[in-house]
């Protein structure tokens, strides 16, 4: 598994470096520490005068030096953090400083790297002008190509961890990576199933109850049987396991089932739209993404 985490000097930053080196302890064999440096904080989206020029040289001295300390100080305590209780060799950690614009040179590195997974922090949307200016994290799940692990807050073991399962192939997938990947020591797992209502609220319309509920028997079974058959896979894997079934619309459930239980991450499908798709279409995963109040893991196959 190869991991690009992206640093900033927030706090929520270094939640996710320190929650990605206990997460992935096992599954990860490669992490790039990925720092940002804004070219538009120095020059302000215009070219210097010439007697400006030298003064901009030295402030943009200064924030790369700011930013290679970050990163040093973000490798130290990933190498801490993954290597608690390792006995074998620990993943490569490449540290990087690139200059740009924040989300797209991000999105840009992770292609250009082949990442599996692409790690931020996130300030959620309590943040009020940076949730309707668009935050770097939301765009980062919105039009990565690859998995997206957003980290709104602390994480402690043993991690509630909730995946949503619908029996599709981006399911399938998601169900595939969290047991590869995450750490069986670190988590548990609640597999969640939701049917739909959307069938429900039509066929009431035109058929009786007894009819409505032997159409729904099938569904409701099929998920069941879902819900059995990863239990018993997550179960020969090494994790605890649960199981939930719901009814109702999917996110709105897994929304509700994140705060009841609580979940401290959540993690689903995507459906491999594309990043124009999901931007104008949306889906369940940047839905839950948005609004959920714990952190997400979007698992999308590149």
């Amino acid at each position: 598994m190869k991991i690009l985490c992206a640093v900033d000097d927030s706090d929520v930053s270094r939640l996710a470096v320190q929650r990605m080196g206990s997460l992935f302890r096992s599954g990860a064999k490669e992490i790039i520490l990925l720092h940002v440096v804004d070219s538009y904080v120095v020059h302000r989206g215009r070219k210097p005068t010439a007697s400006e020029t030298k003064v901009l040289s030295g402030v943009s001295r200064k924030i790369e030096e700011k930013g290679k300390k970050l990163l040093h100080g973000c490798a130290e305590r990933l190498t801490a953090a993954l290597g608690q209780g390792k006995t074998g060799a620990l993943p490569a950690i490449t540290p990087l400083l690139v200059k740009g614009h924040v989300s797209d040179t991000i999105l840009q590195w992770s292609e250009r790297t082949g990442v599996d997974c692409l790690t931020t922090g996130s300030r959620g949307i309590s943040d009020v002008p940076g949730y309707l200016l668009g935050s770097v994290s939301r765009k980062l799940v919105t039009h990565a190509r690859c998995s997206v692990l957003m980290v709104k807050g602390p994480m402690r073991a043993p991690i509630p961890v909730m995946l949503a399962l619908d029996g599709s192939k981006s399911s399938k997938f998601a169900a595939g990576k969290v047991r590869a990947w995450l750490n069986p020591d670190e988590v548990s797992i609640c597999l969640l199933s939701v049917v739909p209502d959307r069938l429900t609220d039509l066929a009431s319309k035109l058929l009786g109850k007894r009819q409505l509920t032997a159409l729904m028997k099938p569904i409701r079974r099929g998920a069941q049987d879902l819900l059995r058959d990863y239990r018993e896979k997550f179960l020969q894997a090494g994790f605890q396991v649960t199981t939930t079934l719901l009814e109702g619309n999917p996110p709105d459930q897994i929304l509700q089932a994140a705060e009841q239980r609580p979940a401290q991450l959540v993690c689903l499908g995507s459906k491999g739209l594309s990043g124009v798709e999901r931007f104008t279409m949306g889906s369940v995963s940047e839905w839950v993404s948005t609004y959920a109040p714990c952190s997400v893991f979007v698992l999308r196959q590149a």
